[in-house]
């Protein structure tokens, strides 16, 4: 049997079916990588969000397609340099990133301001609707 939940999507979630993701994250699989964007983004003078992400994590797949690309989410995420870690696999460099910000489940979001200061209190674990999630940046000057 086929699925109806295409159509369903389509009809109650019009939108959604027509737009197209304009934002993008880069991909950081090293601390050393990180460093390097930080650094990048500091000099850039952007504030940095970065995603901590993982296949087998229902929450972060729920950010991606009911947070990240919301329009409104992602017209504000345009300012931002935006990366994502994706440990997955689990491997001794995804276990370094983690222990980097003292990581202890997913998922995990964490952000710098433009200035490249980490806003410790800014850190997001758990789901987060789009509503919710543009608060959290008002609420951190982000």
């Amino acid at each position: 049997f086929a699925s109806a939940q295409p159509l369903l999507n389509y009809w109650f979630n019009p939108q959604q079916q027509i737009s197209q993701h304009s934002i993008e994250f880069i991909k950081v699989s090293t601390v050393t990588d990180l460093e390097q964007q930080l650094s990048a983004a500091k000099l850039a003078g952007k504030p940095v969000m970065l995603d901590y992400y993982a296949d087998w994590c229902v929450a972060c797949k729920e950010f991606e397609k009911y947070t990240f690309h919301a329009a409104d989410v992602e017209a504000k995420l345009q300012d931002f340099v935006l990366l994502q870690a994706d440990v997955t696999k689990n491997k001794m460099t995804d276990i370094a990133l983690l222990q980097k910000l003292n990581v202890l489940g997913l998922p995990t979001i964490e952000f710098w301001n433009a200035n490249g200061e980490h806003i410790v209190n800014a850190r997001i674990t758990g789901f987060m609707d789009a509503p919710n999630f543009l608060e959290h940046l008002k609420t951190h000057q982000l």
